[in-house]
């Protein structure tokens, strides 16, 4: 029955009933539960209707009675007509589940002149993953947030919060972005890398700072920034300090550089430190120019000097700013270094250790002899990082390697580039290309293959390849490896080259079950020096596998015997003596022809016979057998068999004494002669056999109900009682029939005739009278 059943009855418990009167109005369709969405503004929260029952009932109402917790959101219930009313969210509603996740809404409803009935609604918020901005601290438009002009730059001024923060990443912007502050990705709003300027004081920014997260909600927040005047300074540099660099012996009253600095009146400028009589600035313009031709030959100490220049008002000499101006001499350097050798060319082995120091460059600077030089390695080196320098000495950094396809395709040729730079302003450099070609070196033995046992059937024939040893050779050319057979033997070949092996010589199982080989594995062209040759020996076993190609063998392979006819049939008549040179074969013994009547059967190798017929009148079996025995040695594929004759001569007896047979050995030589038999034999699929058998027992009740509709006749009258009267002698003769059928055939005929005519009669008596009918045999 579900909620409903259990509101209704909760409604029907809750109704005040006056004078032990049945509740006249009732809620209809009144949900129990609601669940809203916390981010649902207006609309309809649910519907229901309300009767009343009595007749004379009118003026039906329905009241909002309380809202707990107590709320403007929810407006009373409107009616839509027929008892149907509405609950709806009322202009402005903002539910948050995080604050109240439910509310709890009691109904009156109450027709005139008769009881009224309450019920209660509960309505649960349901929390969204929503974003939503806190703009509590920034509502009040006449309080903006106040800072001093001279605040440190980059200070955190304010933070933006979040009422209500989503799962995804926030993303913080201004929305039209011109603002002198700064956010940063967590919503601080920073002072500008610079500071602020008096041209920003007194002034108002009003920012809108955007938040936007992963799912493309976005949210706003209002900040309004006042930025308050302070006193400071009139006159000012831009910088603090500032360095230029000029080359030497450029002659006398060369422009090095000029300053500037702000100010509300006229700017002058003065060289306060150090007093030099080198360098001297124009008052008005800030411009700095030497005095005397700058030689650093003459004068090192000029390579760097500090200038501190003051910068202040005419008018207001107190009002001033100071800047350091960094002045840096530097030689001209117009001659890169000349280096010894120029070019440097080499061959070295492959496995030369690292560190090996290959050469030592001899560099000179023509432009100054005490000038520093630097030696390092260009990133252009193929492959990278395989040389370094150590000061001036070439070493190599890692280990040459010739084994690998890459470096074939060099030419096992390493490249690099040294480049050799001097102190002097500009630079220069100098390139010096270094090309070594590092020699291959056999440095590996040849490795074993993993796989050291192989098979191979014994009916493999001259030249058939059967396993192959896979040796290794890390060296360049890789796996080039010749391969051969230590020892003296003729059943099994190696390839030189491939380590293909082949078969030589006849194999039999019987004979020889394994063969160890030792195999020599030698590496070839793996050094520049062809004498270096490394060999490895691999000890190897060659296990040969049993096949089953041999026929068995009967000695011998014809046998006779003579028994009597009455010799006991669990008596043995005689032996075959077979057997197979294969292992684990079983041979199996099958009488193929020969068997007239089958009077003979083979147990395992021993021949029985069955009980002999010797009547003239009846059976008389022959008195010579020539019995076809098949010896098979295995019941699968492949198989193979011969065939033994044994000759039996039977000599009737009459007595019950018991006879010995005797048994002629004859030795014919005879090769064995191989039969073949398939047996062939029917599997019919399962649907085939479900549908015959279907077929069958529809058949079978179509002969069943034919057979009844043959054998049905009518109950026997008086008339008909002549009839029946002999019918169980009859009966009783068909037996006898059955039973004897060596007897008198002159009786069958006649009973036969006797039950044609019963059956007429019997059907001309079911004409004659319409008594009932019952089935039997006709009499």
């Amino acid at each position: 029955m579900g909620l409903g059943w259990h509101l209704h009855l909760s409604l029907l418990l809750t109704v005040c009933a006056k004078d032990a009167v049945i509740i006249a109005v009732g809620f209809n369709d009144f949900p129990r539960t609601i669940e809203v969405n916390e981010n649902m503004a207006v609309g309809v929260v649910t519907n229901f209707t309300v009767s009343c029952t009595t007749p004379s009932s009118s003026g039906l109402t329905v009241t909002l009675l309380t809202i707990h917790p107590p709320t403007t959101f929810f407006n009373s219930p409107n009616a839509l007509g027929n008892g149907t009313f509405q609950v709806t969210l009322s202009p402005g509603t903002d539910l948050n589940a995080r604050e109240v996740n439910q509310y709890t809404l009691t109904f009156k409803a109450e027709c005139q002149g008769e009881t009224s009935v309450t019920s209660q609604l509960y309505i649960k918020v349901k929390e969204v993953d929503r974003l939503e901005c806190d703009n509590t601290f920034l509502d009040t438009a006449a309080r903006p947030l106040l800072i001093p002009e001279n605040i440190a730059p980059e200070t955190v001024i304010y933070q933006v919060t979040l009422k209500r923060r989503s799962r995804g990443t926030l993303q913080f912007a201004f929305e039209n972005g011109s603002e002198p502050f700064t956010l940063n990705s967590i919503g601080e709003v920073l002072v500008p890398v610079t500071g602020l300027t008096r041209a920003q004081a007194n002034k108002l920014f009003q920012m809108n700072i955007v938040v936007n997260d992963s799912d493309g909600r976005s949210c706003r927040s209002r900040l309004m920034v006042q930025v308050r005047p302070v006193y400071h300074n009139t006159v000012n540099f831009t910088e603090s300090s500032t360095a230029v660099s000029v080359f030497e012996n450029t002659g006398p009253l060369q422009n090095i550089t000029r300053v500037h600095a702000h100010g509300e009146g006229h700017v002058l400028y003065e060289i306060i430190s150090p007093k030099t009589i080198y360098f001297t600035i124009n008052s008005e313009t800030g411009e700095i120019k030497n005095t005397y031709n700058l030689d650093l030959y003459r004068n090192p100490e000029l390579a760097e000097t500090l200038l501190i220049v003051r910068a202040y008002d005419m008018l207001h000499p107190t009002d001033s700013a100071t800047i350091v101006v960094n002045i840096t001499v530097q030689y001209r350097n117009l001659q890169g270094p000349v280096c010894q050798p120029a070019i440097y060319v080499a061959e070295i082995p492959e496995n030369s250790p690292t560190g090996m120091s290959l050469t030592t460059l001899s560099c000179i600077d023509k432009d100054s002899n005490n000038r520093t030089l630097r030696y390092q390695m260009e990133n252009s080196q193929i492959p990278p990082n395989s040389f370094r320098m150590e000061g001036n000495v070439l070493q190599v950094n890692t280990t040459l390697d010739c084994d690998s396809v890459a470096m074939a395709s060099l030419g096992f040729q390493y490249r690099a580039t040294i480049l050799v730079t001097d102190s002097g302003n500009p630079q220069q450099t100098t390139r010096i290309a270094v090309l070594v070609t590092a020699s291959r070196v056999n440095e590996y033995q040849p490795e074993c293959p993993r796989q050291l046992s192989f098979s191979i059937p014994e009916d493999a024939t001259f030249g058939d390849c059967f396993a192959n040893v896979n040796g290794t050779d890390r060296d360049y050319p890789f796996n080039k490896i010749e391969y051969s057979i230590l020892g003296t033997q003729d059943v099994f070949y190696i390839g030189r080259h491939s380590g293909n092996l082949y078969v030589l010589g006849p194999l039999d199982y019987e004979k020889r079950k394994s063969y160890p080989l030792t195999i020599s594995l030698k590496d070839v062209d793996n050094d520049v020096n062809s004498i270096e040759e490394h060999k490895t020996r691999c000890n190897i076993t060659i296990n040969v596998q049993n096949v089953n190609d041999q026929a068995p063998v009967c000695a011998p392979n014809v046998k006779t015997c003579n028994i009597y006819s009455t010799l006991a049939s669990t008596t043995s008549n005689l032996t075959l003596q077979c057997h197979d040179n294969e292992e684990g074969s079983q041979l199996r013994y099958t009488i193929v022809g020969g068997n007239i009547n089958g009077r003979f059967h083979m147990v395992d190798n021993m021949l029985f016979h069955n009980t002999f017929s010797y009547n003239r009148d009846g059976i008389f079996d022959p008195l010579n057998y020539e019995l076809l025995v098949e010896v098979t040695d295995s019941p699968s594929t492949p198989r193979f068999s011969t065939t033994a004759t044994i000759i039996v001569h039977v000599m009737p007896w009459t007595t019950t004494g018991p006879t010995t047979p005797i048994i002629t050995t004859m030795s014919v030589s005879k090769k064995p002669i191989i039969l073949h038999r398939t047996e062939e034999y029917w599997a019919p699929d399962p649907w085939f056999v479900v549908v015959l058998t279907f077929t069958g027992i529809l058949l079978l009740s179509a002969l069943s109900l034919l057979f009844w509709r043959f054998c049905c006749r009518k109950v026997p009258t008086e008339t008909s009682q002549p009839l029946l009267q002999n019918r169980s002698k009859r009966m009783e003769r068909n037996y006898i029939v059955t039973e004897e059928p060596g007897k008198d055939k002159g009786n069958i005929s006649a009973d036969s005739v006797s039950l044609s005519q019963a059956n007429i009669t019997c059907t001309t008596a079911t004409v004659e009278h319409d008594a009932g009918c019952e089935c039997g045999f006709p009499s």
